[in-house]
Parts: structure tokens; sequence; C-alpha cells
């Protein structure tokens, strides 16, 4: 893996983690925005909306503020995460927009699995599930490469892991 797919790689887990968990579920929380001449609605607020800025702003689409609020900046920066994606670019992250960022969390997965499996980490099938495997076999990755054991491949996994491959420590299995 080069540099700049492991902190994809990053990225994209944080996005796995913060919206449908390792293996979660198929619900989707939609979130639509709705103005018409007549009338003007406040934006929706809460903390759906503080999740999916935070998750924007990891995967650098967002840089507004973290505030909960479905405004401007926020509808602007799902157009342009969904252009990304390859979806319908109207700014309402729904469930088009969710299973496309999660298929892209899976292939990415696939990759942390397939690279695991090369430096002798992970048996289990390749399948892009962020399974309690792939959380062992990285625990036991970061435990090997003195960083913080808590299963998710973070920045300090990423940059550890890098490091390890360039200088030899480690080796494909």
């Amino acid at each position: 893996m080069t540099p700049r797919s492991l902190a994809l790689v990053v990225a994209v887990c944080a996005v796995v983690a913060l919206l449908a968990g390792c293996g979660g579920d198929d619900s989707t929380t939609t979130v639509t925005v709705t103005t018409t001449a007549a009338e003007s609605q406040a934006p929706p607020t809460g903390p759906a909306v503080a999740e999916l800025q935070q998750v924007m702003t990891t995967l650098g689409y967002y840089s507004g503020p973290i505030d909960g609020v479905y405004g401007d900046e926020t509808t602007a920066a799902v157009k342009e995460m969904q252009t990304a994606l390859g979806v319908t670019a109207d700014g309402i992250y729904g469930k088009e927009t969710h299973a496309a960022l999660k298929d892209k969390a899976s292939y990415i997965t696939v990759q942390i699995q397939t690279a695991l499996s090369k430096y002798g980490y992970y048996t289990g099938d390749i399948d892009g599930t962020y399974g309690s495997e792939t959380v062992a076999a990285v625990k036991k990755l970061q435990t090997d490469l003195g960083v913080t054991a808590d299963g998710r491949f973070g920045p300090e996994t990423a940059a550890a892991f890098n490091e390890a491959v360039a200088s030899g420590e480690l080796k494909p299995a």
C-alpha cells in the first residue's frame, strides 16, 4: 500500500466506524432540506448532522464548523462527496449516498485485510467486513508496532505501518 492509499484507508475506516460501525447494519438516517420561495424552514440540526460533518471533515469534503446544522456549507460538502462517489449530487445524504460510502469502505477494508494477510497478521476471509478477525489482526499489528492497540487502522497505525514496511522491519510472510 502506498502512503496515499493508507491515508484513504484511514479516512474511510473512520467513516465506517462513525456511520456504520464495524459490521454495522443497513439503517440510514436521511436528512432532507426543503425550502420553497414562499417559506423557508430552518435547516435540520442534531447529532446525526454533526456526525456527518465530522465524517466529511475526515474525508476532506467539509471544512466548516462541526455544529450539527445542515446548512449551505454542509449541503455543498455533501454534493462534492456525492460527485466523488458517483451518485446523484443533490446535497441530501440519503440511502444512495450511504450505500456508495459503505461500498467504498468495504473496498478499503479489503485492502486492509489483504495487507494484513500479506504480512502474516490476518488469516480470515478477505470479505470487506471489518469484523472481529480484522480487529484482532489490527490489534496484533499495533502491538508489534508499539502503537495503541485499539483495533482501528487509524493515522497512528498507518504511519507506523508505513515506517515499518519502508525500513524492512515488516516483511511479507
